[in-house]
């Protein structure tokens, strides 16, 4: 995984809405979903 160096923020609500998309896509945390996300763009 490469490392990133600025943050990203989210409101509850959203990071809420990104946990359980990644528990539906079997991933261990939310980390994983958003490099999935990023690699993509």
């Amino acid at each position: 995984m490469q490392e990133r160096s600025m943050p990203i923020c989210f409101t509850t609500d959203q990071y809420k809405k990104i946990e359980e998309i990644a528990k539906r896509k079997g991933m261990l945390d939310t980390s994983q979903l958003i490099e999935e996300v990023l690699s993509e763009i």
